[in-house]
């Protein structure tokens, strides 16, 4: 803790941070259903746990599902059991972890710079555009980000203390936070925090700072949290170590086996967006850190952001949100960066932050007329984007007026206002970036549907359609990430090839039985044309899916 804190101020602040994190992260949660793919997956394992009472055997749709473990499982799973089928409350164990986030992130940075910049990284993290849009979606990424700061934030307290029992206490903190990363998403969790403290240790030949580094305790700490899961699903599923280790860690990131590559420079633009509003002062933290490369503090945080982005860049399996840890430290810089320039004369960054976001507002009034189809077809959002490109353009000329006035303050406080409404702004649109959902479809089945009727996702396998019909569904022609389970057990009584899908569907169109089945238009279409004995009746549409029965010709 530095000198200028307090542990009643220190107190204070966490509460603070925490009070105002956790309104603007759950402000309008529940506005939107649950989001495919993840959403719908991370929502309905949990589910099914709760249903069978089964808490070691992750099972998706009824079948063995090893590519995460099941730290977020459990925790849902307890959501679900407190709030029932809810979109707010099966989203809040995310905005806990990410609110958990900014308050590590303010901590690391009142302990190593002073309060103010920790107060102002926590702003800076929480406003950011990505952090903010990912703190309300139901992924694994935000609770690793998490379990990775605090991981770090302690080694690094831990490591500059003399042999004490402080120092013993930091470093099983920083074990445990490592196991229950690794609890949450597996070994990757500690390849962010393990390579790097390596690489950082090398750089500055610190290396005897590292004893004693208590590695019977810490060893102790991070098995206890990991071990028992691992061999309890170990022994009742022979099938899961090489699912798990080889395919889920070693091919996902060597090879394109899950279909998500990307080139290696994608994460680079992701992060300079997902930084917005604070992406023009990252330049002021390098120049500062260029004039101080012997700084350790300013090395650890610089070099945990480039070995975060070398790492999942030289991925062959890529996804927006594997990002994500490399935000607070951003954090910390810009923050430091900013106190660095209040207290200085310079006043250069916030002139380039002033053009830069006048010149994003232009951009984004002029691209989505001149060029519509860079929206794919997303015509609903073209409204938030030309709110955020006033609201960017404003931003800049305030920001220039009160520059051209000396008023420092204000330009602080238009940066941070601007962020507020950002964020406002991004919740807004959120129900409009998303897939489809099947959440009315599924509505309308339930109203009609008879116990014994079955329920079928056809050609495609969706993540919603088990969830929201709280049960197991026929799964026709397209197993996906539920191939693997299909291969240890058997479930042919609910994953079907399109021949056997047919012969019930004609079986019910001459019973006059009826299989509510839901699937993409263009695919019906193309189904019919292949079997002339397939006959159905569309009972609703919603975008492009089709909810239809049978019916006879």
């Amino acid at each position: 803790m530095s000198p200028s804190n307090t542990p009643k101020k220190f107190a204070i602040d966490c509460c603070f941070i925490a009070f105002i994190c956790f309104i603007l992260f759950s402000f309008q949660l529940g506005n939107r259903p649950f989001a495919t793919p993840d959403e719908g997956r991370y929502v309905e394992i949990p589910r099914e746990m709760v249903a069978t009472g089964d808490w070691v055997t992750p099972r998706l749709n009824g079948v063995k599902y090893f590519e995460k473990p099941p730290l977020l499982y459990w925790l849902q799973a307890y959501s679900f059991k407190s709030f029932g089928l809810n979109e707010f409350g099966m989203r809040l164990w995310i905005v806990i972890f990410a609110t958990l986030g900014c308050i590590a992130t303010y901590a690391f940075g009142q302990s190593i710079f002073d309060r103010a910049t920790g107060l102002m990284a926590a702003c800076v993290l929480a406003t950011t555009a990505l952090y903010f849009s990912l703190a309300r979606l139901i992924i694994l990424d935000m609770v690793v980000s998490t379990w990775v700061t605090l991981a770090l934030f302690c080694f690094y307290q831990a490591l500059y203390l003399p042999p004490s029992e402080a120092r013993r206490l930091w470093f099983y903190g920083f074990s445990a936070a490592c196991a229950f990363g690794v609890l949450t998403k597996g070994v990757m969790a500690l390849a962010v925090p393990g390579p790097f403290i390596i690489l950082w240790l090398s750089y500055t030949r610190q290396w005897r700072l590292l004893m004693p580094i208590y590695f019977i305790g810490c060893c102790v700490v991070f098995l206890a949290i990991t071990a028992p899961w691992h061999i309890l699903v170990s022994l009742k599923n022979p099938e899961f170590l090489y699912k798990y280790f080889i395919v889920e860690h070693f091919l996902r990131y060597t090879t394109t086996i899950h279909a998500r590559y990307k080139p290696i420079w994608f994460f680079l633009p992701i992060t300079l967006v997902g930084l917005l509003p604070w992406t023009a002062f990252l330049y002021a933290a390098w120049q500062n850190f260029w004039r101080q490369k012997t700084n350790f503090l300013l090395s650890f945080l610089w070099m945990w952001v480039g070995w975060v982005l070398l790492f999942f860049s030289i991925s062959n399996s890529k996804l927006i949100p594997y990002i994500l840890p490399i935000f607070p430290p951003l954090a910390l810089l810009i923050a430091h960066s900013l106190r660095q320039t209040y207290l200085s004369t310079s006043r250069n960054i916030f002139y380039w932050h002033s053009f830069l976001m006048i010149g994003l507002g232009v951009v984004g009034l002029i691209v989505p007329t001149i060029i519509p189809e860079v929206l794919d077809g997303k015509v609903a959002l073209i409204p938030y984007i030309y709110a955020l490109s006033c609201l960017f353009a404003m931003q800049g000329l305030v920001i220039f007026i009160c520059l051209r006035r000396h008023a420092i303050k204000a330009v602080i406080a238009t940066v941070g206002l601007t962020a507020i409404i950002m964020t406002i702004i991004l919740g807004a649109a959120a129900p409009h970036v998303q897939k489809p959902s099947l959440k009315g479809l599924v509505s309308i089945i339930l109203k009609q549907r008879k116990v014994d009727e079955p329920i079928v996702s056809f050609l495609t396998y969706y993540q919603d359609l088990p969830l929201y019909s709280q049960q197991r569904v026929m799964v026709v022609g397209a197993k996906g990430e539920l191939d693997f389970g299909t291969t240890v057990e058997d479930t042919t009584k609910w994953i079907v090839d399109e021949k056997a899908f047919l012969q019930q569907w004609q079986e019910a169109q001459h019973k006059g039985r009826k299989i509510w089945a839901i699937g993409r238009l263009h695919d019906l279409e193309a189904f019919q044309q292949k079997h002339s004995g397939f006959h159905f009746k569309i009972i609703s549409v919603d975008g492009p899916n089709a909810l239809f029965v049978p019916v006879r010709n």
